[in-house]
């Protein structure tokens, strides 16, 4: 897998995961969760395969992913703060399903990605999106206020879009023939799977404090 794909993988399934948290303020059954899947598999896949028209456009991106990235992560702390502070759902979603599109076209028009991994990232956008929403039925009864828990995830996909920024430049020109195949683990893949971890332990805390009635 090449760097940009690498990234494109894990922005795809994390914004994936964000636009099913806010959809579960919704109450839809699962009809409508798999129709909303398929929405976000199909937007996925055209996303991914139009990019190719913009990708003389876009070359210039590959020298400055790292203002990319600190841009979205702007972006999407702006859109935590409208969400939590105004609690204008509407507009989160909106705004968030616009920086998806953006992110996915503007990485997979530099990567070296075929039509096979497009089609197989899309499936990955709709399996998180359907588990994802599964989870929220937990976690909307939580003792901790809903909105919160979503503040805190928007809070740490910013941060790792942040992270991403700062390491971009150092991850490229690392040399990958120094690494065993079996382990290239660069910076930013290993600060992936930290806050991946930290998202997995907030989400078990927070269902833990729902069972045992105590306080995080």
């Amino acid at each position: 897998m090449d760097l940009i794909g690498g990234y494109l993988l894990v922005i795809l399934i994390l914004f994936t995961a964000n636009i099913s948290l806010l959809i579960g303020n919704l109450k839809i059954n699962n009809f409508k969760l798999i129709g909303v899947s398929f929405a976000i598999l199909i937007i996925s896949f055209v996303s991914m395969n139009i990019s190719g028209y913009f990708e003389n456009t876009l070359s210039f991106l590959l020298d400055y992913y790292s203002y990319f990235f600190m841009i979205l992560c702007i972006f999407v702390f702006l859109t935590f703060i409208c969400y939590f502070k105004k609690n204008n759902l509407r507009f989160s979603i909106v705004s968030v399903m616009i920086l998806f599109i953006i992110s996915l076209i503007c990485l997979s028009s530099q990567s070296e990605l075929s039509l096979f991994d497009f089609s197989l990232y899309s499936l990955f956008s709709f399996l998180t999106l359907f588990s994802v929403y599964q989870l929220t039925k937990l976690l909307i009864h939580a003792k901790r206020d809903y909105p919160v828990i979503i503040g805190e995830y928007m809070c740490l996909f910013s941060l790792l879009l942040f992270i991403f920024g700062l390491t971009y430049e150092s991850t490229r020109h690392l040399v990958y023939s120094m690494f065993s195949p079996f382990l290239i683990l660069t910076p930013t893949y290993q600060l992936i799977y930290i806050i991946i971890g930290i998202i997995v332990v907030l989400v078990i805390g927070v269902v833990y404090n729902d069972n045992k009635g105590g306080s995080l």
